[in-house]
């Protein structure tokens, strides 16, 4: 049986879904799982929306894998099992031998951004799910309002529209709720998850979880005296999400070299691994 935190958890993510239509009849939805809580969370509540909805919506499983940690690809078997859906995996090309001067942190972001709309969209994907949660978006806002990077602060909203025809529309089921419910949710529904991301280049937990972490105990000491702070937080967000635009997503070119979408004449993937 269903604990009481679980079914408020389920409820409030459905209604996030249903309010911004982020699964319809006829979508063709690729879930990006890393192995952890939150991708592991997006992943069941968007199969079980659509169970529960009777939604006419093929839901896929979809890994890049570029850590090769024996813990995340058991994880990740364990979980489209669990969610009775196909996994499709990609072994990104050439990114063990990047020798540029960009960080390697940087690069890494790179390629999951790419891969992430390309693959699903050439295999037939209208939409990507990711399990950036309530949380992640409070700390990206912070970080962008800091540092002036105003327009971004448009896309910080549970579904974010494709401005191109190879542009996958994202949605974010998991807008209003966090990284704890996250992992508790998973804990009382059994379902499987890595409890930590080794980088495969650093040999290391992953430097950019160790710092979006100490952002997340910032959110949560702030929460202690404030209650409720962080359900406010993002609704706040969702509401001056409207007031911002980004200019370049309105001008998007094709890359020279490999067609995909980018503000300039060749995309940041095919500059490092290409050009």
């Amino acid at each position: 049986m269903m604990s009481r935190f679980a079914d408020t958890y389920l409820k409030r993510v459905f209604k996030t879904m249903e309010k911004n239509k982020l699964v319809e009849n006829g979508d063709r939805v690729f879930v990006a799982l890393s192995g952890g809580k939150d991708s592991a969370s997006c992943l069941y509540v968007v199969r079980k929306f659509v169970e529960k909805r009777s939604i006419d919506c093929d839901v896929k499983g979809f890994y890049i894998n570029l850590d090769n940690s024996p813990e995340v690809i058991e994880s990740i078997k364990m979980q489209v099992e669990l969610s009775d859906v196909d996994l499709i995996t990609v072994e990104p090309p050439n990114i063990l031998d990047y020798r540029g001067s960009r960080p390697i942190c940087s690069v890494c972001g790179v390629v999951k951004r790419y891969l992430m709309n390309k693959i699903p969209r050439e295999k037939g994907a209208t939409k990507i799910a990711t399990g950036h949660n309530m949380d992640d978006f409070i700390v990206f806002f912070l970080k962008n309002l800091v540092g002036k990077n105003y327009s971004w602060i448009s896309n910080f909203k549970p579904r974010v529209d494709s401005t191109h025809p190879k542009l996958l529309t994202r949605i974010r089921p998991l807008f209003n709720v966090g990284n704890k419910e996250n992992e508790r949710f998973c804990d009382e529904m059994n379902i499987p998850y890595a409890k930590k991301h080794i980088c495969r280049f650093k040999a290391r937990e992953c430097s950019y979880n160790r710092k979006r972490d100490n952002w997340y105990n910032i959110l949560y000491e702030i929460e202690r005296w404030n209650r409720n702070f962080r359900q406010q937080m993002i609704s706040a967000i969702e509401d001056i999400s409207s007031l911002f635009t980004r200019e370049e997503e309105g001008r998007l070119n094709e890359c020279s070299i490999c067609g995909e979408p980018t503000s300039g004449k060749i995309c940041t993937y095919c500059r490092i691994f290409k050009n």
